[in-house]
């Protein structure tokens, strides 16, 4: 991390179930001497902004400008899977199931 860095923290749901804590990182002194922040967020704390993020985002999705990945599932009967899947990071970006 650069001086004055900043780690948004979010998406954490593969560790939601772990049974142990995973090890954490074993230079946390350097949080303090570099003056990095670490913030969790999740989409509900930024609502008021939703209306203007559609004005700007929507004609970058249609022009081609914003490009997501995501792992997609067929079937309804892999349902479950896919769900399972979300806790131990089976998955890239959104778990989608087709039907």
């Amino acid at each position: 991390m650069n001086p004055f860095g900043r780690i948004a923290a979010c998406g954490m749901i593969s560790s939601y179930n772990n049974a142990e804590p995973v090890p954490g990182p074993n230079n946390l002194m350097l949080i303090v001497g570099k003056k990095i922040r670490i913030n969790g967020f999740i989409v509900s704390d930024h609502g008021d902004k939703r209306e203007q993020f559609l004005q700007d985002m929507v004609p970058w999705i249609q022009a081609g400008k914003i490009k997501s990945r995501e792992t997609v599932v067929e079937g309804l009967d892999n349902a479950v899977d896919a769900f399972l899947g979300l806790f131990s990071g089976n998955n890239f970006g959104k778990m989608v199931v087709k039907l």
